[in-house]
């Protein structure tokens, strides 16, 4: 049966590709918080072997709020050029440049809630031969702002009614100035 050794052969190229996968995972401090609750951090990353690949970056701490993420690769040679395939941080997907010497990805700003995760997917080296020796790279940058809590808001409401009776008030007491020097 020809089926049988074309199944093996298959599954043998399939394992070999998959060996030359240069899977990394990370965790990345997050430098903050700013005075203003902000957070951010930067990262890059090296591959040494042409293949697919998926890298994986944990930030701490854990925090939520506002993030936005932005990647960028440059490489002219074969040898040092990487094509992303799909990234997302926590579900929100990045959007990629089209592949050549220089590509850079971002995602859109979204709220994402702790802890953060960054996967990226990608092919290094992919004009050469799975297992070859490169250097290639990325580098990236990650920004997470504050979301006020529902008490600042109601803090800021209440200021603001506040603001509005007094100048409510402030009227009504000019207007009935106005009447006793006209009467």
């Amino acid at each position: 049966m020809k089926l049988k050794p074309l199944v093996l052969a298959l599954a043998l190229s399939i394992s070999a590709s998959a060996a030359f996968a240069e899977n990394q995972s990370f965790d990345i401090p997050l430098t903050g918080p700013t005075p203003n609750g902000s957070y951010t951090a930067g990262f890059e990353v090296q591959h040494t072997v042409a293949g697919a690949f998926e890298d994986t970056f944990t930030f701490t701490p854990s925090v939520s709020g506002l993030i936005k993420g932005s990647l960028v690769t440059t490489g002219a040679l074969p040898f040092t050029n990487i094509n992303f395939t799909s990234g997302s941080i926590n579900g929100i997907a990045f959007t990629f440049s089209p592949n050549g010497v220089n590509e850079v990805g971002f995602t859109p700003i979204a709220f994402a809630a702790g802890p953060i995760i960054l996967k990226l997917f990608g092919v290094a080296g992919p004009d050469l031969a799975p297992g070859t020796t490169i250097a290639s790279s990325y580098g990236g940058t990650l920004n997470i702002s504050a979301v006020p809590e529902p008490e600042t808001y109601a803090m800021m409401l209440a200021g603001l009614g506040l603001m509005g009776f007094v100048a409510r008030r402030r009227k009504k007491s000019e207007s009935k100035d106005k009447e006793l020097t006209f009467a």
